[in-house]
């Protein structure tokens, strides 16, 4: 899904910038009244953005490409906040670097402290304990403008790949914005300091300054979109999470706007037929980037360019005197006000899109719903705007004194970050003081427990892993960095264990849901004195065949290449087996999708016995649907609720009954692990087993409960033990 960010610069009753204090506005006009430089066609823009952006998050129809809506906001964010810094330095011959970052910590940090704070509070109530720390973290991270960051390095990690999005996801774009800000306006410092020691000499002509000012201002802007254009056109392919989150790939989209508020004069003098027809062509643009883009589409990539460029007509457009322009839209009354509100609206309607359902107690939530939970984030922003974000940002005491609102600013970030510390050391609802069979290996096994496990009323107290921990319970290939990440076609070659000595080689290969059985795997390994060679790639599917990643956002290719080199290798290595196990739940790029999956099985199944003695097709764990950890959190007295179905929980059956017999018929032997988590008899899978967490998440074993499946494992797999054993 999308997340996306509306500008957040505004004047105090439009949305434009806030004067500086020294500005002829600040003291001509009274607090809240417009400036002469208000755009209603921008205000307007800024409704069109907002509303394309909750249309797409909410599933409305024909908007699914409304995401773009950021980059709308990223050209106004632009274009105001450098008209802004070139008026300053116009008349004073330099920037505020202090007053800047105190008109913005003004206009932005109450409501966005505010939306935290309450989002927090909502997640408390509403949401499953287990994920309030991974919560109050984004809290923190978007009080310190570095939450994009952070969303990406989450984002490329293939063990949150079922993760549900954020509620505070959505700050991404602020801190983009804030870390463009960091540099720009200390460039453009830097640019009126050299310009007027260069050009400024006490017999220069008049404008003479101004202009090679501005031409210099020009080439750094130029230099900048440059290089991060070229960013976006070359990175979002091959690393779609770091490029639609990072700055490096966005801020093109920002110095499109500032470039046109450095040629503001000029276009002031465009024909009045030609800005309005330019203003109409641009929300063109605008209008198709929502219907032609979408979520395969590389973002930002190349395909920004159509909304950027629309914006940025729009604007330019609005720069000269016209009639019958764009503006005729843009201006209405209503536009005008959700202009004026945007920046709160946005702020209100992810956290409600993501926690709303859970308050209103809707399992699976239809539009109508959706819509029910915008009408409550336009109430909650027209709130925000009159009793917070106004108020504050048109108060003498803080605009006149940026030392005031910079430590308003401090304060506000100190308590946000305050409550995330607080929120993240909420403990997990108790569930029961009673403690479970241990499962030991030896006096108890999953196996003599199994089929009374899907009747278990409570979590016990002694679950192992506790629920706060289950994500981390993971095996050690993860650690060791022998799971190979998406974009990397490379094979690692040093991920060995079992017995380092031993004389035969067993080999597991396959993505995460190979990667899960490693605990039982190395135990086997281990004890018939065996090597272990580690072969596992993130998402990367066993059969040979073309798949689209949803991560990557396009066809895995990485996939086929790193499978090659696996190949490669298992010649030089010569194993005496190989245990290949992968993902069912997997998207193929082809006409008949199951057989295509059942012949790709086959053919790598029947590549692997040219290297190995014996191929095992271990075949797929059951898919619950929902994160085990999450629904015991908020059921922590009727465990059973989260008990999954096992005619649910088989991914494509008739499928995998297919390519079970054509793999038995090449000559590998395959092994359904069912039975040792399932009642078969029952048709359940159970989520505890004695003291065992099943699953880390909706379909990832726990590596604990895996660690207790040795056995049922070295019956399917017998590895005969080595001569020294």
């Amino acid at each position: 899904m999308r997340l996306t960010n509306a500008e957040q610069a505004a004047t105090p009753r439009s949305g434009a910038p806030i004067p500086t204090p020294a500005a002829p506005a600040a003291a001509t006009k009274e607090p809240g009244a417009r400036p002469s430089h208000w755009r209603p066609d921008i205000e307007g823009l800024r409704a069109l953005a907002v509303g394309a952006v909750i249309a797409s998050h909410i599933g409305f129809f024909y908007a699914e490409g409304g995401f773009i809506g950021v980059d709308v906001f990223f050209v106004i964010s632009g274009f105001l906040i450098t008209s802004l810094l070139l008026r300053e330095i116009d008349r004073t011959g330099r920037v505020s670097i202090t007053g800047f970052y105190a008109r913005r910590a003004v206009r932005l940090l109450p409501a966005a402290a505010v939306v935290l704070a309450a989002t927090l509070a909502a997640a408390w109530i509403w949401l499953p304990r287990t994920r309030l720390p991974d919560i109050a973290t984004d809290a923190a991270a978007a009080a310190l403008n570095v939450v994009n960051i952070r969303l990406a390095r989450e984002g490329t990690e293939y063990l949150n790949a079922d993760a549900v999005p954020s509620p505070l996801q959505h700050f991404w774009s602020l801190a983009v914005e804030e870390q463009f800000y960091i540099f720009w306006p200390l460039l453009l410092l830097a640019v009126a300091l050299l310009a007027r020691r260069v050009w400024g000499g006490r017999f220069a002509p008049g404008d003479h300054l101004r202009r090679r000012r501005t031409a210099a201002i020009a080439v750094v802007l130029t230099a900048i979109g440059a290089a991060s254009l070229y960013l976006s056109a070359t990175q979002s392919g091959p690393d779609p999470v770091w490029s639609y989150f990072g700055i490096h790939t966005r801020a093109w989209e920002l110095a499109a706007g500032a470039g046109v508020a450095v040629a503001a004069a000029h276009l002031r003098r465009l024909p009045a037929w030609a800005a309005a027809a330019g203003s109409w062509a641009g929300l063109g643009l605008i209008g198709a980037s929502v219907l032609l883009i979408d979520e395969r589409t590389a973002f930002p990539g190349t395909a920004a360019a159509l909304p950027v460029a629309g914006t940025a007509l729009v604007i330019a457009a609005g720069c000269a005197p016209h009639r019958f322009g764009a503006t005729m839209l843009l201006g209405v009354a209503p536009a005008q006000y959700v202009g004026k509100i945007s920046y709160g609206l946005y702020l209100w309607h992810w956290p409600l899109v993501m926690i709303g359902p859970a308050m209103l107690g809707v399992e699976e939530p239809r539009l109508r719903h959706y819509l029910v939970l915008m009408a409550a984030a336009f109430l909650l922003a027209v709130a925000t705007f009159h009793l917070v974000e106004n108020p504050i940002r048109t108060r003498r005491t803080l605009v006149q004194v940026p030392s005031r609102a910079l430590a308003m600013g401090g304060g506000l970030i100190t308590g946000a970050l305050a409550l995330s510390i607080l929120a993240s050391l909420q403990p997990m609802p108790a569930a029961s003081n009673e403690e479970a069979a241990e499962i030991t290996g030896d006096d108890a096994t999953v196996w003599d427990l199994l089929d009374e496990s899907s009747d278990v009323d409570t979590v016990p107290a002694n679950l192992t892993p506790a629920l706060e921990d289950a994500k981390l319970d993971e095996p050690a290939l993860y650690d060791d960095g022998c799971v190979v990440e998406r974009d990397d076609p490379n094979v690692d070659e040093d991920c060995w264990y079992g017995d380092p000595d031993g004389d035969k080689t067993l080999v597991l290969f396959g993505d995460s849901h190979a990667a899960q059985w490693f605990p039982a795997v190395n135990q086997l390994a281990e004890a018939a004195g065996w090597r272990l060679l580690a072969m596992t790639k993130a998402n990367c599917s066993v059969p040979d065949v073309r798949e689209y990643d949803p991560k990557l956002e396009r066809e895995y290719t990485e996939c086929p290449e790193w499978k090659d080199g696996v190949y490669d290798l298992l010649d030089d290595v010569e194993p005496d087996a190989v245990v290949a196990a992968t993902y069912d739940d997997k998207e193929v790029m082809a006409d008949d999708p199951d057989a295509a999956w059942t012949d790709g099985w086959v053919e790598s199944v029947e590549r692997l016995e040219e290297s190995a003695d014996e191929v095992y097709y271990l075949a797929d764990s059951p898919d619950l649907g929902e994160d085990v950890p999450d629904c015991l959190a908020e059921n922590p007295q009727d465990a059973s609720t989260c008990v999954g179905d096992l005619d649910d929980a088989l991914i494509e059956p008739e499928r995998r009954e297919d390519t079970e017999a054509a793999v038995a018929d090449t000559g590998a032997r395959v092994v359904d692990p069912i039975p040792w988590m399932c009642d078969v008899d029952e048709g359940t899978c159970p989520v505890v087993v004695g003291n065992l967490l099943v699953y880390r998440d909706s379909n990832h074993l726990a590596a604990r409960f895996v660690a207790e499946l040795a056995p049922q494992l070295a019956a399917a797999i017998p590895l005969e033990p080595a001569e020294s054993q």
